[in-house]
Parts: C-alpha cells; structure tokens; sequence
C-alpha cells in the first residue's frame, strides 16, 4: 500500500491522564476496553494497554514490578496518580482487600514447625 505508514510507540504521545495521541496529526486514539474491562490501544498493528503504556512512561520501577495496578479498582481510571507497579501477589492482595476476588487468590502462607 503506498504513502501507509507503520506508526510505532514512538509516534504517540502518552499523557499523564491516560490519552494516547498520534504526534503527526494530533488525533487522540480512541481506546477499547477488552473482556475485563481494561482499555487498550492498537499501535503499530499491536494492542497495547493504556494503564501499561502510562505507567511505563511515567513512573518509575525500581523493583522491576511486572504488573500495574488500578489503586482506586476502576480500570479505565488511568491517572499517572492511579496507577502502581506491583507484583503479581501484591495485585492479588488488593483485589481481595478491595471485593474483586475471594480469598482463593492470597497465597496461604506454611506454618512453621
């Protein structure tokens, strides 16, 4: 296809709210939500999720966390002040501590002999 771009993540714009906008024509990629509700974006023929893209740009991981986590529980809430890196257990905790999971998902801890 001629004059067709590929655009990578570098053409895009992440804002700290959560808006993803193409840097050649100023429009604002319209995100859409998956099965679980997370709003995803399609750069570069991939889906990437807005929560992740924020937050890889914004704040830093230290720790090297591997996962991002909706503080307030709304996941199109994309707020830079939203969103934190946590572990696996960590996210976990949270969806029970907040009534998005029963406590099948806190890992039982061994009792010491």
């Amino acid at each position: 296809m001629r004059g067709y771009k590929k655009y990578t993540i570098n053409d895009y714009e992440i804002t700290e709210d959560g808006e993803v906008i193409n840097k050649h024509n100023g429009h604002v990629v319209k995100p859409q939500p998956n099965s679980k509700g997370y709003l995803r974006v399609s750069i570069g023929g991939k889906l990437k999720f807005v929560h992740r893209l924020v937050a890889e740009k914004y704040i830093p991981n230290p720790e090297n966390k591997p996962q991002v986590n909706h503080k307030n529980c709304i996941k199109t809430d994309n707020r830079i002040e939203n969103l934190e890196w946590v572990t696996n257990q960590e996210n976990r905790n949270h969806m029970v501590a907040n009534g998005l999971a029963s406590n099948q998902y806190i890992k039982k801890k061994k009792k010491s002999t």
